[in-house]
């Protein structure tokens, strides 16, 4: 399967998608409202919830705005390049759960702590981003609306979440 035919098949079987897929698929949190579709042996995610997908596109497109100086970006119109996607999702959600639960965002040591091994949970593990739903509807809760979040101290988590480096492998000598 070609890649245009991939994204035509990806768009009809999978109308209501989730914005933070990404963070689904890399296993770095959960969603009460997610589902997961496999579509030419690749994993997908939808959103069971018109409403909650369009909360969290609304979300999504904050946290890419708010993010854009600090990813050195000079416009953001839709996703970013992967790698900043993934920065822009996994540290805005993960800062927006520590906003939530008080924690200071400017030593996010948790997002530097080999021990915690993002995205590497074993059956059982709980993932660092608990329940995107609820972190939501939380934040939107406790601001009054999606607008009304701190993004300046979200954003900090955004800047102090490190990808962790792919293992290369090492090349035999002869």
């Amino acid at each position: 399967m070609d890649e245009d035919q991939y994204r035509n098949t990806y768009k009809e079987m999978n109308p209501t998608r989730c914005y933070f897929e990404k963070l689904l698929l890399l296993r770095y949190g959960n969603c009460e409202q997610a589902n997961k579709l496999f579509l030419a042996e690749r994993e997908a995610f939808a959103c069971n919830d018109a409403s909650a997908q369009q909360q969290c596109q609304r979300l999504i497109e904050r946290l890419r705005a708010n993010a854009r100086f600090s990813l050195q970006l000079t416009q953001v119109n839709g996703p970013l390049p992967h790698a900043k996607e993934i920065k822009v999702q996994v540290g805005g959600l993960f800062g927006l759960q520590q906003l939530l639960a008080e924690k200071d965002l400017t030593h996010t040591e948790s997002l530097h702590d080999n021990n915690i091994k993002f995205g590497e949970q074993t059956l059982g593990e709980q993932a660092p981003i608990h329940n995107i739903y609820i972190i939501i509807n939380q934040a939107i809760q406790q601001y009054q609306s999606l607008e009304g979040i701190p993004y300046n101290e979200v954003v900090k988590a955004i800047i102090n979440f490190k990808i962790p480096e792919r293992k290369r492998k090492s090349k035999r000598s002869k």
